[in-house]
């Protein structure tokens, strides 16, 4: 395949989170909360069937924008999400994401799937599954924030 052609990817990155399921589902359904672990003061966020969300961040490469849509959600249990990357107001990979979440030995083992089709120039798949790896990680520590935060009130 040229590197010209647009492609198809599909990843699964899984985490165990020591805190309880509704707390983790609270991280990815109040919208303080997910603007916190995403690191996006500017998380527009519409969390229902339909709704919408709209995130971004600059970095060197420029104007990095995620615009995306809620097809499904039971709660504490799966959203189902489709969103476009675009770096400069040019869209280089469209995504359908599924977030799952089950209990196990007390925490949460949320596990995220995204197929995508890549528009090149991109920093395609690899970019994609290293920027989630990085947010679930940051999702840990997030949560372990809030938690102390709870406590300390």
């Amino acid at each position: 395949m040229d590197g010209q052609s647009q492609h198809h990817r599909q990843f699964t990155l899984e985490r165990l989170y020591p805190n309880c399921r509704a707390h983790t589902w609270s991280a990815w359904s109040i919208p303080e909360k997910k603007a916190a672990w995403l690191g996006s003061a500017r998380l527009e966020m519409d969390f229902s069937v339909g709704g919408i969300e709209r995130s971004g961040f600059r970095d060197s490469m420029g104007e990095h924008v995620s615009e995306g849509r809620y097809f499904e959600i039971k709660e504490g249990e799966r959203i189902v999400f489709a969103y476009s990357m675009a770096v400069n107001g040019r869209v280089h990979t469209v995504s359908l994401a599924s977030i799952l979440f089950k209990d196990e030995g007390g925490g949460t083992r949320l596990t995220y799937t995204e197929q995508m089709c890549v528009i090149p120039p991109s920093d395609g798949a690899e970019g994609r599954e290293h920027g989630w790896g990085a947010l679930l990680d940051g999702l840990a520590g997030f949560l372990a924030a809030d938690v102390s935060r709870v406590r300390m009130k």
